[in-house]
């Protein structure tokens, strides 16, 4: 069974973030590299979309995993709709909690 992934609209304002953080440090080949491999692990959520911690205090039915070494996808999943919804993906330390309450 495959999952439909969708983001919060401000998925794409964090994305961007990410990929000027990293471009300012370590150059524009390594952010796409690093943009490439989070939206690798936010796809395989379509396959997978239980995988990560659950963080219900935070958000009923909110999970959370880690990807490309410093990133964090914080998502929920609807079984019925068979959706995954990415709520934010944040870089480096972010306070992704923080984001998930505004998001909600």
């Amino acid at each position: 069974m495959t999952y439909r992934l969708r983001y919060h609209p401000s998925v794409a304002d964090d994305l961007m973030t990410i990929s000027e953080l990293i471009e300012d440090y370590a150059g524009l080949q390594v952010a796409r590299r690093k943009l490439e491999e989070i939206a690798a692990v936010a796809q395989s959520l379509r396959k997978l979309p239980h995988r990560g911690t659950r963080r219900d205090h935070i958000l009923p039915g909110l999970r959370a995993i880690p990807a490309a070494r410093r990133a964090v996808i914080a998502f929920t999943v609807d079984d019925r709709a068979q959706e995954v919804h990415v709520m934010t993906i944040t870089y480096g330390g972010a306070d992704w909690v923080a984001r998930v309450g505004r998001r909600s």
